[in-house]
């Protein structure tokens, strides 16, 4: 069964971006509607350097111009919803948030990570996997 609503989860990386070519092609195959959501982590791993800042609506209104960009570029053929969020529990925002908008299917793209970098940052696509109650599709590096 071909799912009707499609949540692909991104962070902007290149594995996420490639995920969306996918997502596209079956979307415009199935005629499924896209949700594209970004969820901003306000206590992600940052390096000592960096600068700390709260997250700001000229954030999410980047966040949003990102992501439409986009879905203009993978998803022109297709409905496409942007979602853009702020928690410190991603994995847990994008799960709430497939149950609670009928989600059947959940894209992510993963980084491959492992070792000690995985034990700091942790693994969004390992957790959605873990705690979702829709289908999830990691797109592999």
């Amino acid at each position: 069964m071909a799912a009707k609503h499609i949540l692909a989860c991104v962070d902007f990386s290149e594995h996420s971006t490639r995920a969306l070519a996918e997502v596209g092609e079956y979307a415009r195959a199935n005629g499924s509607k896209v949700t594209l959501i970004h969820i901003s982590d306000p206590q992600a791993f940052i390096p000592p350097q960096a600068v700390l800042e709260s997250p700001s609506e000229t954030d999410e209104t980047a966040h949003r111009d990102e992501l439409a960009k986009l879905r203009d570029q993978h998803l022109a053929d297709a409905e496409v919803d942007i979602a853009v969020l702020t928690d410190h529990a991603p994995a847990k925002a994008i799960c709430d948030y497939a149950e609670k908008h009928g989600v059947d299917l959940i894209v992510v793209g993963s980084h491959g990570r492992g070792g000690m970098e995985r034990w700091l940052i942790g693994s969004v696509a390992e957790r959605v996997v873990r705690h979702a109650t829709s289908n999830v599709y990691v797109v592999r590096q």
